[in-house]
Formats: C-alpha cells, sequence, structure tokens
C-alpha cells in the first residue's frame, strides 16, 4: 500500500514540511487538545476549537471566503482574556499560524523550548496582529497594574479553586518578563505586547498535542461559519455556560443542523453534568458522523520536538476531578488518593463517574483512524456487519504502515546508539549528552540540558545557546539579518529542517556541528518518546534521512550500510507482509501492561506533560 497524501490542510507532514494540497470540497470540524498545566492538575478536560479548511482569516476575530492565491483554512477558538484592554473572546487564525507560530513552513523549528516559542510569538505579533492587539502605554500598563493588584474576591476564589495559588506557592515559576502576565516586552523595538490568551492560539503544537477531526461539508454550509463568529464575539464568555466547548457546539450546530447534528442536554452526561467539555463535544461529533454515515477524516498532530513533556491525555471535568491519575502530577494524584481512601463515599462516586462517562477514547480514536487511509478503512470496517479479512487486513496493515512495528522502532534505535556512540568517540557529544539518549518516556530530557547549558550562560531558555561551545555566540550560527535583530531574538531561533541542510553543506565545522546536534534531539525525541506520543513513522523516517545526511558531513557513518536501512515505514509494511508482525507499536504500546508501566513511571518520575 503506497503512502497516502491527506487531501485537505490538516495532516501533520503539512506544516512539518510545509507541502500543500489542493482541497476539493469544503471541511469543517473539531481540534481536540491534550490538557496541560494547571487543567492538567485539575480536570484532565483539555480545549477545543472549530476548524474549517477553506476559509480565510479576516483580522483576528472573523472569517471570510479566501481570494485568489490565500491559502486556505482556519482555526477559530474562543478563550477569556485574549489581552489585556481587548473586550472579545474569539481568536480567528490561518492553520500554520495557530499551530507553529510562522505563516511561512521554512522557519518551522526542528525543536522547541519556551524561549523559541516566546521569540516565534513576539515576531508572529510584530508581523500579523499587531494592528489588532496594539502595544500599550506605559500608563495604561500602570492602571492594569494596579487593577491587578488590588483584592478581588472572585479573582481570589477562581485561583483556588484552580489550584493556581497552591501550584504558585510550591513551585513558582521564574518570569521571563518583568511585566508579566500583563505584557510581554518586545526585545527589539521596546514595545509592551498584551499578554493574554492569544498566546495559546499562536504555536499551539509547541505546547501540546491535538487530534483533528473533520468531516466534508458544502462550500454553502461552510460559509455559515462567518455571520455566526461574528455574532459571537459580542457575547461574553462564561466559563460555565459559554465557554470554548459551548463555542464549538454552537458552531457545529450552525453547519451540521440540517444534516442530522444533535447534542444531548448536558444533564444525562454524568461526568460533565454542570459544564460542557471538549470530550463531550467531540463525542457527540463523532456520534453523528457514525449515525449519519459521514466520512470523517482524523489527524494526529504530535506536539513539537523540544523541552516539554508529553501533555495529559483527555478525559473529562468530572473524571478529571475525582478520578486518580498520575499524570495529573504527583499532587493531585496523592490527594485524589488520599480523599478517596479517606470518604469510600467519594472514592465510590469516582469508580460511578468513571464507569459512567461514556466519553470517545481519544488515544484508541487516533491509532484506529490516524491517518486517511486510516479513516476510510475504519470507516469500512466500522459499517459491515461482517467486514471481510481482506477489509481487516488492509486496515491492520495500514495501522502498522503508519505508527511502525515495535521491532522496526527498536532497530532504528539500536542504529541511532551506533551513531551516537561514533559521535561520542570523536568529540561531537559529551558523556552528559549520550547519557539522557534513550530513556523511555523523557525524551525531554537532552533539550533540557540544553536548556539548563544556555542559562549558565545568561542566555534563559534557549536551546541553541546550551548546544554551542560557551565561547562562542548564537548569532555565529545563525542569518545574520536575524542575529542583528537583538541578542535575545537570535538566541531564541531554532533552525528549520531547509536551514539545517544549509548548515550540514557548510564549510564552517562549527555550523555542521549545531546542525548535527539539533538532528540527534530531534530523532532522540521520537525514539525515547512512549509509542502513543510518537509522530507516525512517515515523519520521522524524513528526519532520519536528513539526519543521516547530516552525520554524515560530521564524519559518522552506519558501518556497512550503503544505501542506509530501510525506513520504519517499508520495513513495518514488509515485516507484516512476511507475517513476523500484526501489531503495530502504538497498539502494542496500549495494552495492560505497557499502560501499568507508563502509569508506574508517571507516578515515580512526574507527570507526562
Amino acid at each position: 500500500m503506497s503512502c497516502p497524501q491527506n487531501r485537505i490542510l490538516v495532516g501533520c507532514l503539512i506544516w512539518f514540511f510545509g507541502w500543500t494540497i489542493p482541497l476539493v470540497r469544503a471541511d469543517v470540524g473539531i481540534v481536540l487538545y491534550e490538557s496541560k498545566g494547571v487543567d492538567a492538575r485539575r480536570t484532565s478536560s483539555g480545549h477545543i476549537a472549530l476548524i474549517a479548511t477553506n476559509l480565510c482569516a479576516e483580522g483576528i476575530d472573523r472569517v471570510r471566503t479566501c481570494r485568489d492565491g490565500e491559502e486556505p483554512g482556519i482555526v477559530a477558538t474562543r478563550y477569556a482574556n485574549l489581552a489585556y484592554g481587548y473586550d472579545r473572546s474569539v481568536f480567528v487564525s490561518p492553520i500554520r499560524g495557530h499551530f507553529m507560530a510562522t505563516t511561512d513552513a521554512a522557519r518551522i523549528p526542528v525543536l522547541s523550548s519556551g524561549g523559541t516559542l516566546d521569540a516565534m510569538q513576539i515576531e508572529y505579533w510584530r508581523e500579523h496582529l499587531r494592528p489588532f492587539l496594539p502595544p500599550l502605554s506605559q500608563e495604561r500598563y500602570q492602571e492594569l497594574k494596579a487593577e491587578l493588584e488590588r483584592f478581588d474576591a472572585g479573582r481570589t476564589f477562581r485561583k483556588l479553586i484552580s489550584m493556581e495559588l497552591l501550584i504558585g506557592v510550591l513551585g513558582p515559576q521564574k518570569k521571563e518578563y518583568p511585566t508579566e502576565p500583563i505584557a510581554l516586552i518586545d526585545p527589539v523595538t521596546q514595545e509592551l505586547i498584551p499578554n493574554g490568551r492569544w498566546r495559546e492560539a499562536i504555536g499551539t503544537a509547541h505546547m501540546r498535542s491535538s487530534i483533528l477531526i473533520t468531516a466534508p461539508t458544502t462550500t454553502d454550509q461552510e460559509e455559515l461559519l462567518i455571520p455566526f463568529i461574528e455574532a459571537v464575539n459580542a457575547q461574553p464568555f462564561q466559563a460555565l455556560t459559554d465557554n470554548c466547548s459551548d463555542f464549538v457546539e454552537a458552531g457545529l450546530l450552525e453547519v451540521f443542523a440540517d444534516s442530522g447534528l444533535r447534542f444531548r442536554p448536558r444533564i444525562t452526561n454524568v461526568a460533565n453534568a454542570w459544564i460542557t467539555s471538549p470530550i463531550e463535544v467531540g463525542t457527540e461529533f463523532l456520534n453523528y458522523a457514525k449515525r449519519q454515515d459521514v466520512p470523517i477524516t482524523v489527524s494526529l498532530m504530535p506536539m513539537l520536538a523540544g523541552t516539554r513533556r508529553p501533555t495529559a491525555a483527555i478525559t473529562s471535568i468530572g473524571r478529571g476531578a475525582l478520578v486518580p491519575t498520575p499524570s495529573q502530577g504527583k499532587l493531585a494524584f496523592a490527594m485524589k488518593i488520599y480523599f478517596n481512601t479517606l470518604n469510600p463515599l467519594l472514592g465510590l462516586t469516582s469508580l460511578s463517574v468513571d464507569k459512567l462517562s461514556r466519553f470517545v477514547d481519544v488515544k484508541r480514536l487516533a491509532h484506529e483512524r490516524g491517518g486517511g487511509d486510516l479513516s476510510r478503512i475504519a470507516a469500512s470496517v466500522g459499517h459491515q456487519n461482517k467486514p471481510t479479512d481482506e477489509v481487516r487486513k488492509a486496515w491492520r496493515r495500514e495501522q502498522v504502515r503508519v505508527f511502525g512495528t515495535s521491532s522496526c522502532w527498536k532497530a532504528k534505535q539500536q542504529e541511532f546508539d551506533r551513531l551516537t556512540a561514533q559521535a561520542q568517540e570523536v568529540g561531537l557529544l559529551n558523556p552528559a549528552e549520550r547519557g539522557l539518549m534513550l530513556k523511555m518516556g523523557r525524551p525531554f530530557l537532552l533539550p533540557r540540558l540544553y536548556e539548563r547549558t544556555a542559562a549558565a550562560l545568561q542566555h534563559e531558555g534557549m536551546l541553541v545557546t546550551g548546544m554551542q561551545s560557551a565561547t562562542l555566540a548564537a548569532e555565529h550560527f545563525l542569518p545574520a539579518e536575524i542575529g542583528q535583530e537583538s541578542v535575545k531574538t537570535a538566541s531564541a531561533v531554532v533552525p528549520g529542517r531547509p536551514e539545517i541542510r544549509d548548515m550540514a553543506d557548510s564549510d564552517q565545522p562549527d555550523k555542521r556541528l549545531l546542525a548535527f546536534k539539533l538532528m540527534t534531539s530531534v530523532i532522540n525525541y521520537d525514539l525515547s518518546a512512549e509509542p502513543v506520543h510518537r509522530r507516525i513513522s512517515q515523519a520521522f523516517d524524513e528526519d532520519w534521512r536528513l539526519y543521516l545526511e547530516v552525520a554524515q558531513k560530521n564524519g559518522l557513518r552506519l558501518p556497512g550500510e550503503t544505501p542506509p536501512h530501510e525506513p520504519i515505514e517499508s520495513c513495518s509494511c514488509r515485516q507484516f507482509d512476511e507475517g513476523k508482525a500484526v501489531l503495530d507499536a502504538f497498539g502494542e504500546a496500549d495494552g495492560f501492561w505497557n499502560w501499568l508501566g507508563r502509569e508506574s513511571r508517571s507516578t515515580a518520575f512526574g507527570a507526562n506533560r
């Protein structure tokens, strides 16, 4: 089976490599984001947004039909407090800007960190958002600061129930800017950029994983979102009664109500009886697709490799608040165990909520439908009372091709280990770098080593600075036009794949070494991640080929392999066809014992965030 290209713009390879695919019809659907930060500790409910593949953004809060030559596709999300001094709640952005914080595919960094994302968001604001979120004056900043410092009972109560106060006391975070949380400081112009939740909608893939679920529509149906989004902007955001989930639910009804989409009253969903949650909306949308025989497309969008941990699974508010899980962190896990043991009635309630919740398993959905062909074959399997053996075999083969087999991933780990051992022998990697590779479930350790090294050099959170010698400046490795802007901006930039190729071809050993360390970190991120958090095999194989090229430019080579070993995609398909493998690595990792191992590691080492 050949490697398919997704028909719509939402395939993850499009953002990683900038491929564009012509649209032959409109698609509307949802983006389900995994939980992170305080939300993960409190509810594990994540976030949700609308996606439309044939509309374009008009400013930051409206949509319109696209003009000739424009790249189509928008994500519309809703937040409270988009920015200080801004009173609207809907935020609209192009798909690539939303996920990658850049409209230029060549500038998507291979690694991400807090410093990288900050720099990219500031640049995105400077290029695209400044007219809509103008900089604050010093007078306005002082007014907002005074207002924020005044005691407010409602604000204090919200912080208390969201655990923000407790988390702040137990683990205060170092602020990058003295003006936070009101404003960021543009390192080039020194302007005060209004801070707020717009930053959650620019560069989302730097912060969390997500899954995209779309269904075909007519152009007329999709264009119903234009007046809908404009009307919602006039309404205040209400966390309990009109939040992001309510916004998406209403938008889907606007498009699909005539096609049979319905949502049950929230009181019937025991785990979310008091509030609409993302997983509830996603479940009802999928139930509609199954009931009406709608061909949906599911795409998995993993978090970019970098210093952040994989994010927490999407469950529901009720389950997240009551059911103990290590993915929410040691503190929340221990507190729930304690209270459930102390109060058996509470423990019984949590068990009942867990059993009565019939929400979609997002991880399983990604495994069953995470790709164009997977979505199509899974629909065929589901709609046949007795699907043929050929259909079932084609589905299993496609899963193996997309996610790879455990033995093929292990073979790549061994090849990677040989290359990094050579790199250590010749001094390209030091023992500390080598010692942090292939630690299963902890792929963020190597980038964090570079981040800590950068901090020691007074470049807080800058990955590139940490990779290089302490005697050299970050600008030495970066294009002059970027380095001249400012030291902070330059040292935060992480090259994209096209630039890494140029660096590998350079006659400067320092540039070649930096390219090797960057790609080593990228490959290590996939190989040392749990299978359920990895990218698909095709995306990995593209980077593996680049990694081998970069390694060769630095004098490293796999012994006796010309050409190099076969890609994971080909290896997995071959093993399936030969009868050596019937299960992919993702499905294997989803088994009980592997699940138990992941939960144990989360308890021992911390939550996967």
